[in-house]
């Protein structure tokens, strides 16, 4: 086929084992990892529960100016109609 010589696929494992040795990552390295995986989750969770009271702030200023806004648009409605009369 083309000269090409068909390989076993056990022969390229074996060929890519003695080529390619497994390199030991430095401990340096190693302790940052697992620095970086120990970090909790929850304590990032506790956090954001503390900002409740932030959050419904900004719900509540939200509502507010869209209840503003709707008040203001309805009364130039009301009174750009009241002016065709």
């Amino acid at each position: 086929m083309n000269g090409k010589k068909f390989v076993e696929s056990n022969d390229v494992e074996s060929r890519l084992e003695n080529v390619f040795r497994p390199v030991r990552p430095s401990r340096k390295f190693l302790q940052k990892v697992r620095g970086r995986i120990h970090l909790a989750p929850s304590v990032v969770v506790a956090e954001r529960l503390n900002n409740t009271p932030r959050l419904l702030l900004l719900i509540g200023g939200v509502l507010s100016a869209g209840l503003l806004i709707a008040t203001g648009a309805r009364a130039l409605f009301y009174l750009m109609n009241k002016s065709k009369m």
